[in-house]
């Protein structure tokens, strides 16, 4: 199955470069941080200060996140990289990733508004549309995985044209899709249990 051979890939890869990408992974974890934190110590403020601070974390996770795909990229090709690739993806991106990755966010935040509303309706009929809205959920992180690579690679950089072949991708390979998300959700969870995994490769992954 073609998912897990990219996995292979992927391991293989990272354990090639693993000095490379374990300081972008530890860059990407420093520029979020502060964010993380924000959330983590503010998660009882409500909704509202949650979803702002969301939307704030957009500016450090969107030129982040490209840091880490010009990096990545170059190691797929078989070229030399250095973590100043990382700074060269930031810098290169930093506003084509804020509007990609605000206008997901802003979505997400719609999403998971609606579904916790219908969730907590009391109502039946109106809790069975929070299904709906899982599903989503599920859809727009699968979404997310495609995005990052095509503000790299496409060159076209327009955002609905962006939006567009990423919602392609995603339905266009739904399995692939589903297993890389699952991959993503284990990998996560034992991050959290395996910190140093979280420090050193989790996010380059």
């Amino acid at each position: 199955m073609n998912i897990f051979r990219t996995f292979w890939k992927s391991g293989k890869e990272l354990f090639e470069e693993l000095f490379v990408l374990a300081i972008a992974n530890l860059l990407w974890i420093l520029i979020n941080a502060p964010i993380a934190l924000l959330l983590l110590l503010l998660s009882g403020a409500g909704l509202g200060i949650t979803f702002i601070l969301l939307m704030l974390g957009v500016l450090s996770f969107g030129p982040a996140n490209m840091g880490l795909y010009v990096i990545a990229e170059r190691i797929t090709e078989g070229r030399t990289s250095s973590w100043r690739n990382f700074f060269e993806g930031l810098r290169e991106y930093a506003v084509l990733s804020w509007k990609v990755y605000g206008l997901w966010m802003a979505v997400l935040i719609v999403i998971l508004f609606n579904l916790r509303f219908y969730n907590l309706s009391g109502n039946l009929l109106l809790s069975l549309l929070s299904v709906v809205f899982l599903y989503f959920l599920i859809v727009w992180f699968g979404i997310l995985i495609y995005i990052g690579p095509l503000i790299r690679l496409q060159t076209d950089k327009r955002i609905r044209t962006i939006a567009r072949n990423a919602a392609l991708m995603t339905f266009g390979r739904p399995i692939f899709t589903l297993v890389t998300l699952f991959l993503m959700v284990v990998i996560t969870v034992t991050s959290i249990w395996l910190p140093i995994l979280l420090i050193l490769v989790t996010v380059a992954f």
